[in-house]
């Protein structure tokens, strides 16, 4: 094999260098540029190479282009990189791009997101830096932000991700990378990471991973809510309105259209006028239930049943309503007067009521009446013996006996019928 010319082995040693610098992802394109000029003129020197190309065009001074408070927080963010304070430095930068919203600012994002170790987070903003730069940018700030990304592209991989819930926040290693859905694949660092997912309302769903360089991981969330919930509707027939009740809370007017804990609830229908109408139900997660219900008028009514005597005559209320028996559908406001009659027989009264829907019985015995002849007699013969009974009183009464003088002077006693006093 014949050994490289003269000319050939400045080349082979710039390559050489190239590829050192580029094995390390924490090398800084300006270091890597300086590193590459300094190799350059080095070789040339020692071959005396051909004249070296032309300068490339001077920088775009950044600073000069930023707003007076952006170039102060661009003023910081140098002081604390020169401090190696990267994480400072990410902060302020970061804030001059904020209020500037000049996209070569971006450029120092993602230095220092590399120097953080933050691979994805670099690329996205030098991507960033490019859409937002477009036709601003010269060709040498182009080439400049791909040989950025090719440096770590490297050390940065994807993962797919799909959630059962959309307006989700994705989280990696506790930063803040967007809501769901996702358009696509989302560039996360090589090696081990910890994922959150999380929604109000909805429990935080955390998922580790250990990602691998060329690989597109899919990862898949799936988040339950903090109250489990079902829609449920509920429509009401029989009157021109009413008012929903859930668990004797008060809804709002009908129809209700509403979300309602998974568990068992009692739905009702009200109106005015009309009977409540309910129904117990199971409501399950995440499946949807129609209701329903048909509201009817109150009825204030019962039933009265009367059974009297054969003939008897009944009335109600001074209405005559049947003979021996009624069986009919009264008021339940208040009380009825049932009066029943038959000749020879004593008239019965009395005050019924009827409770709503009530079946109320009343079984009717009547007296006879008694004859006027046979009460004179009575009388008169009730006259007479009483009389009889005054006058031997008196005819047979004994008379006062007389005193009687006794030994025991000078007390007088009276007969004492066998007694001793």
């Amino acid at each position: 094999m014949m050994a490289p010319s003269r000319s050939a082995v400045p080349r082979l040693r710039l390559l050489r260098v190239l590829r050192v610098l580029r094995r390390s992802a924490r090398v800084t394109l300006p270091t890597l540029l300086t590193a590459t000029m300094t190799a350059t003129l080095t070789v040339e020197s020692a071959f005396a190479a051909p004249p070296a190309p032309p300068a490339p065009a001077a920088a775009v001074d950044v600073r000069s282009q930023l707003p007076d408070t952006a170039r102060k927080a661009w003023d910081a963010a140098k002081q604390l990189a020169g401090a190696s304070d990267y994480r400072g430095a990410l902060v302020e930068f970061q804030r001059a791009y904020e209020i500037s919203h000049n996209p070569r600012v971006l450029f120092n994002v993602g230095v220092t997101e590399k120097l953080l170790t933050h691979y994805a987070r670099a690329v996205d903003a030098w991507e960033k830096e490019q859409t937002e730069g477009a036709g601003q940018l010269s060709a040498t700030e182009l080439t400049e932000l791909k040989n950025a990304v090719a440096i770590v592209q490297q050390f940065v991989t994807t993962i797919d991700v799909t959630a059962n819930e959309p307006d989700a926040t994705l989280s990696i290693d506790d930063y803040r990378i967007g809501k769901t859905p996702f358009p696509g694949p989302v560039r996360i660092d090589v090696g081990k990471h910890v994922l959150k997912l999380s929604k109000e309302g909805f429990v935080e769903a955390v998922q580790p991973v250990d990602v691998a360089s060329g690989a597109k991981t899919p990862v898949v969330f799936k988040i339950e809510p903090l109250n489990k919930t079902a829609l449920v509707s509920v429509a009401v027939g029989g009157a021109a309105s009413a008012t929903v009740f859930i668990d004797g809370r008060d809804m709002g007017p009908a129809p209700f259209k509403g979300e309602v804990g998974a568990d068992r609830h009692t739905i009702e229908a009200r109106a005015h006028g009309y009977v409540t109408v309910g129904q117990t139900v199971d409501v399950q997660y995440r499946q949807p239930m129609s209701l329903v219900l048909t509201l009817s008028q109150e009825r204030h009514e019962g039933r009265l049943k009367v059974t009297a005597p054969e003939g008897a005559a009944i009335a109600i209320d001074e209405k005559a309503v049947g003979a021996g028996s009624y069986d009919g559908v009264i008021s339940t406001t208040g009380g009825h007067q049932l009066v029943v009659t038959k000749p020879g027989y004593q008239t019965y009264s009395t005050e019924v009521f009827v409770a709503d829907d009530q079946v109320r019985e009343v079984n009717v015995s009547l007296n006879r009446e008694v004859k006027a002849s046979w009460v004179g007699w009575g009388v008169g013969t009730l006259l007479v013996v009483t009389g009889g009974i005054v006058a031997g009183y008196f005819v047979f009464k004994p008379t006062d006996p007389s005193p009687t003088s006794g030994t025991l002077s000078p007390f007088i006693t009276t007969a004492s019928h066998g007694l001793h006093f």
